[in-house]
Order: structure tokens, then sequence, then C-alpha cells
């Protein structure tokens, strides 16, 4: 019964994420450049180079909206002291800006291709840390295979979980003589998205906190503190049984859904408390990780010609967009991270169309790097269902409680899995 409400609820939370997609999309993005002159009236077509030097003119818009005008930098919006009209580009237009800078965008996927070569480098740092020493190699390709699956495969089997099964089933079979092993192994596949996730937050207040200025920041501001101060009193009520007894807590965190969880929360804290070398090794990666991506992200702005986005504010609101888009309704955060650049880059003069636009581009830019992780898959050979990995992956999970945290990786309990 639990496991149908499980289903029920993910599918129930897929539905919701693609219907929020296609409102976004249907409401967002105009396919044509839009216009308003100063007059109040409105044009659609193509915006282009008019006659003469300075001044630009809608192509398809009919004769009488057909004329030369002038068009000057966003933030003064006059020129040689004439008002000027408000132009929105639209998505045809974007396209094919992206595809006159071609140079760029393949910069950008390199870049971001980069970036799962350093995940996988963070997530083997953390098995070492708990002396699993599982090689690179292995390392990039559960990585590149665990963003397949959170950013392209709808259902309730995420990149995490099927990343943690075959971390599971792989150091086992290397160190079949070390027990506990495949319970810490699927640990560290989520402490890793601890550390990107907390790395995100910490990465996003401290840009909002020390160079971003302005109201248009206000609102950016308060949801990522508030999200900190919420995430660290949770984690530290959560882990400390202490300081749950001290508050009065212990009771109500009893009564808690996702008792499993907290207990595997718990025991990841507990192994890795004496490797704060080795999660400040992982924090770093991750903060320079969520840098080239806001970095990445800027440049493909630059490729789409989207007016008002520098880099100072790629830096602050783009690690905030991609907080939000965590929330699990579509994989790789499709819909609420379209709203989100939409909502947040508005606050800043970025007409809607463009911000969905470069939320669509950079997701697809971050889906091609991933790629090869669907393919990796399908040439692993003797897949598993995906009532297996589940079923393995909270079987070994459930097993955290019964870790002797205090010895080294060998001096845990034997597993039966």
């Amino acid at each position: 019964m639990a496991e149908r409400s499980k289903t029920l609820l993910t599918w129930t939370l897929r539905i919701v994420g693609v219907a929020l997609l296609v409102w976004v999309l249907a409401t967002q993005v105009q396919w044509l450049d839009q216009v308003r002159f100063v007059d109040g009236s409105t044009a659609e077509g193509t915006v282009e180079a008019g006659p003469s030097v300075g001044t630009y003119r809608v192509l398809g818009a009919g004769p009488d909206r057909a004329v030369p005008f002038p068009v000057a930098d966003i933030s003064t919006r006059s020129y040689g002291g004439q008002d000027v009209p408000d132009i929105t580009y639209g998505a045809k237009t974007l396209l094919r800006r992206l595809g006159d800078s071609v140079g760029m965008l393949i910069g950008v996927l390199l870049g971001l291709a980069v970036l799962v070569v350093l995940t996988a480098f963070r997530w083997m740092l953390l098995l070492r840390g708990l002396a699993l020493p599982v090689p690179f190699t292995r390392c990039m390709r559960l990585t590149f295979i665990g963003g397949f699956f959170n950013l392209a495969v709808p259902g309730a089997t995420g990149g995490d979980l099927v990343k943690a099964w075959y971390a599971h089933k792989e150091a086992k079979s290397r160190y079949p003589d070390l027990k506990g092993v495949g319970t810490k192994a699927v640990l560290s596949v989520f402490v890793d998205r601890f550390v990107g996730l907390f790395g995100l937050v910490v990465f996003a207040a401290c840009v909002l906190l020390v160079t971003a200025r302005g109201p248009a920041y206000e609102v950016p501001r308060i949801v990522v503190l508030s999200i900190l101060a919420l995430g660290v009193a949770a984690g530290i009520v959560v882990i400390s049984r202490r300081i749950r007894r001290a508050l009065g807590l212990a009771w109500l965190v009893r009564k808690l859904p996702f008792q499993n969880l907290m207990e595997e929360l718990r025991t990841a804290a507990s192994l890795y408390r004496g490797r704060v070398p080795t999660l400040l090794a992982a924090m770093g990666i991750s903060l320079f990780n969520h840098a080239t991506n806001a970095t990445a992200c800027y440049f493909l702005a630059q490729a789409l010609g989207i007016e008002g986005i520098s880099l100072g504010a790629a830096m602050a609101l783009v690690p905030l967009a991609n907080l939000l888009s965590a929330i699990p309704l579509l994989p790789g955060g499709w819909g609420v991270g379209e709203l989100a650049f939409a909502y947040f880059f508005g606050q800043i003069g970025v007409p809607a169309t463009e911000a969905v636009g470069l939320s669509v581009v950079f997701r697809l830019a971050v889906l091609g790097v991933n790629l090869p992780g669907g393919l990796l898959w399908i040439f692993w050979k003797g897949h598993p269902s995906t009532e297996t990995i589940t079923a393995d992956v909270e079987a070994a999970a459930a097993r955290a409680a019964a870790l002797d945290t205090s010895g080294p990786a060998d001096a845990a309990p034997e597993e039966n899995a």
C-alpha cells in the first residue's frame, strides 16, 4: 500500500510538472519579436537593421508599422535624447543568433563536460574517504549514467537511485571481504548529492550577500537565506540527538515521515565526521562547479544576444534557479527552472520569453553533455528493473543504522544482500 501511494505521488508530481512546463512555454514564450512603441501600440514581426545607421524596422508587421525607429542600450531606453520602443526578441531570433554563435556554444558544452568530470572526481574523493578506492574511470561511468537518468528519464527511479544501485554492486564485487561496504557506497552517493546542493545554497548566498546590490535582488536574497537557515537548522536537529533532547523535539522527529532517510543522514554524518579534509575538498569542487555553471549560462545569454544579463547577475540568479529546479516535478528541473528564470531575471529587466529561452537552451546543453550516460547504460550488461533498483537501494540504506561508524570500513556488520 505504501509503495502504491509513493508511485501515485511520484506520477502526480510528474503530471504537475508537465502542466507547469506547458503553461510556461505557452504563456511566456513568443515566436516573433515584439515591439512596444512609445504611443503604447505594439507590432510583431522580425526586427532587423533599418536603412540608416542606428535605426531598425519591424518586418512582417504590416506597412503601417514597418518603419525605421531608433534602438538604444537597454539601460537608457533613449537614443539621442529621444524615447525609443521596447523590444522583446522572440524564439525565432534567439535561435538564429544561437546558430550564428556555434563556436561559443561548443565552448560552453566543453565547459559543462568538464563539470561532469569534476563531479565524478568529487564522488571518488568521498568514496576514498570511506576507504573505498573505486577507480576514477568507474566513477566517471556511473556519474554519467546517474546524470542521464536525472535529466532525461521520467518515472520514480531517479539518477541517484540508479547510481547508488550500481555503486552498491560495484563496491561489493570489488571488496567482497569488507563488511558493510555496499551500504557505505550507497551512502556516499547521497552525501555527494547533499554536498552538491549545500554548496549550491552556500554559493548563491555568498554572491547575493557580497556582490548583488539593488532591489531586484531582495527576493532572491530572502529566498536563499531562508533555505540556508532552514536547511542548517533541520540538519542539526535531525543529526544531533543531544540537541533534539535539549530542545524537546525528540518526540516530534520520531513522528515525522522518512525515518529511514533521517537515519541515513545521521549515519552519513557519523561516517564523515573524521573526514573534514575530504568534505572540504568536495565542497570546494562544488563551489567551482556552480560558478562555472553560472558562467556557462552567461555565455549562452551572450550567444542568444540577451541584453541585461551581466556575469554578476548570472552568478547571483542562476544558482538560485538551479536550486529551485531540484524540486522533483520533472527530470532535469524542467518547468520549475523555466518559471524561476522568467521570474528572477524578469526582476532585472529581462523579458520573460528571453529568460525562458535561455533556460531551455541551458537545460538542453546540460542534457547534451550527459547523453553519453544513456549510451553507457544501454551497453551495460544485465539491466535491473526499476523495482529491483529501488528495493536493493532501500534495503542497503536501511542497514545504515547498523553500521559501526566508529571504526574503519571493514568494521561494519555483515550485509545479507
